[in-house]
């Protein structure tokens, strides 16, 4: 049986993962897919931890509805080890296509879903982002920037909620026939120092956690 303390401890770092969780998730999809066109893939990473990474993993799903539009749908695999469900799902719509070196500008519209196996304690956090990108023949470098919205921040241990958690991102995709392959840098929650008991998550200027990402994606066309 546990006791208080080992209690408390794995709703500290449970709270924790489920902060990061909000934003960590790699970029699904950087620009709209073909109409009809599926991309069903994994991604994997993590913000940095002491010396090592946080090993989060997902899988995900894209379509593409219209010329300027995709839906897109993931499920991260490392909180159900902690007995929740967390699936982020959204729409990716382009904004304004992109003219020589002037980007491709997409805005996302969505939010995360999260549920305890415990309780059935459920939470919808809204999301919104935006995304410029860059098509240089089979490579897509992209910027851009997610915001978080928690509306039951103030339930949050240890006085660590907050409303707003936004988030900034770069990386690049390369799209071939059939195989999406992608590596991203994010660093999430710029506004806000993480600290738990079992470790201290060294930050960029003391603030936010940062992270590398891989992707990796199967194209049905």
């Amino acid at each position: 049986m546990l006791g208080h303390k080992d209690i408390f401890t794995r709703t500290v770092v449970l709270t924790f993962i489920i902060i990061l969780g909000w934003g960590c998730n790699a970029s699904r999809i950087v620009s709209p897919l073909k109409p009809n066109e599926w991309r069903i893939g994994l991604a994997q990473g993590g913000p940095q931890v002491n010396s090592g990474g946080l090993p989060l993993m997902s899988i995900y799903a894209a379509k593409g509805i219209t010329e300027e539009q995709s839906f897109y749908s993931g499920l991260q695999l490392l909180n159900l080890g902690f007995q929740s469900l967390q699936m982020d799902a959204g729409v990716l719509t382009r904004l304004k296509k992109q003219e020589k070196t002037i980007p491709e500008i997409n805005i996302k519209t969505g939010g995360n879903l999260m549920i305890s196996f415990r309780d059935a304690a459920t939470r919808i956090y809204p999301e919104i982002g935006i995304l410029t990108t860059w098509k240089i023949k089979r490579f897509v470098p992209y910027l851009g920037s997610d915001l978080w919205v928690d509306p039951t921040y103030q339930l949050t241990d240890l006085g660590n909620g907050s409303l707003l958690h936004p988030s900034l991102q770069t990386g690049i995709r390369y799209i071939g026939k059939r195989i999406e392959f992608g590596v991203e840098a994010k660093w999430i929650n710029p506004t806000r120092t993480f600290n738990i008991p079992q470790a201290v998550v060294p930050t960029f200027l003391g603030i936010g956690a940062r992270g590398i990402y891989f992707t990796l994606a199967y194209r049905i066309l």
